[in-house]
């Protein structure tokens, strides 16, 4: 078995059920095997958490209490080695096969440091799962209707920050918004930022960059939305400052999709 070179990180907060449906979709569609590298974060852990890592050759990161979405982020970064890092949510699975699967991580490898990519997203576009709040939001304001042109002109730095959603949308997104979206191959895009907010949802990250800019920037940043009364970086980031970076960002054809099993904590 040859492994790729990155690492795994998990964080699940409870939402057990979750978590034991996305371990069981990454052992049997393989990429379990993909590498050695593997975390799993459980704040305010129970026995069964400590199990599932224990079945399924995950490292835990344990935490008597909560500690939220961004700590808890960070506290996976901090364990896990310098490189790429698969970050997930416990209620991701994976709806590829292994060949599938291998391929794709070994291009969002590539990708990540040939387009120097804040992030490279892989959730599945053709099975997302749901909540997906933003495909909402862009059908307001890109969807056909004279309202939704009223939108956007009224309120055209909204729509902007929502053409990347497009992706998720349109058949040829790239052909839509041929100044924002580049297509790259199998059926990978390139945009920029200035137009899709960052996603905690099935990112693969460079772990410096991470922990030193996104991290640092969501810590500083003030605010009273939180999640369970801690910071989760999609809100601290939702911001000029992440539209005027313009960082690169790969969205994939996708791997992972959003399936809530019973309650999944966060």
């Amino acid at each position: 078995m040859k492994y790729l070179k990155f690492s795994i990180g998990i964080l699940s907060w409870k939402g057990y059920d979750s978590l034991y449906n996305s371990l069981k979709s990454y052992e049997q569609n393989g990429l379990n095997s993909l590498t050695k590298s593997k975390f799993l974060c459980l704040p305010e852990y129970s026995y069964r958490g400590i199990e599932l890592a224990k079945k399924f050759s995950y490292k835990p990161i344990l935490f008597k209490k909560n500690i939220g979405i961004l700590n808890g982020f960070k506290s996976l970064a901090l364990n896990m080695p310098d490189g790429p890092l698969l970050l997930l949510e416990n209620d991701l699975t994976l709806v590829e096969n292994y060949k599938i699967t291998s391929t794709l991580l070994k291009q969002s490898l590539e990708h990540l440091y040939k387009y120097d990519a804040a992030q490279v997203r892989l959730r599945s576009i053709i099975d997302p799962g749901k909540p997906f709040h933003s495909v909402k939001k862009y059908n307001n304001y890109w969807g056909c209707g004279t309202l939704k042109k009223l939108k956007r002109l009224f309120r055209p730095n909204k729509a902007k920050k929502l053409i990347g959603t497009g992706i998720y949308i349109e058949k040829n997104p790239h052909l839509k918004f041929t100044k924002y979206i580049s297509k790259l191959e199998n059926n990978s895009y390139l945009i920029s930022s200035e137009i899709m907010n960052w996603s905690n949802l099935a990112i693969m990250v460079d772990r410096n960059f991470f922990l030193k800019v996104i991290v640092k920037e969501a810590e500083i940043t003030k605010g009273t939305k939180k999640i369970n009364g801690f910071k989760n970086i999609e809100i601290e980031l939702n911001k000029k400052w992440w539209q005027d970076k313009r960082w690169n960002l790969v969205i994939t054809n996708g791997l992972f999709k959003h399936l809530r099993v019973d309650s999944r904590g966060y």
